[in-house]
């Protein structure tokens, strides 16, 4: 199991992402992210996230068996 901010460093810092969790859905790049991130929370995964009858993959971050929280725009 890994934690949020594993999951974070394993992606590339200039990918922007979308904070599903955020009051505002605050929008920044990984690298902002991570300096945004006030606590750390294991078993979180890196997920691929089909789109357009599996044209197009998204990276997502969420919780293993449950919603995602972070998600490539």
């Amino acid at each position: 199991m890994a934690t949020l901010l594993e999951c974070l460093k394993s992606l590339p810092s200039d990918l922007v992402m979308r904070d599903m969790a955020a009051v505002r859905n605050e929008v920044g790049t990984v690298a902002e992210h991570i300096g945004w991130l006030h606590r750390d929370e294991d078993g979180y995964e890196v997920r691929k996230e089909p789109r357009n009858y599996g044209q197009k993959e998204i990276i997502a971050i969420g919780l293993i068996g449950g919603p995602a929280m972070y998600r490539q725009i």
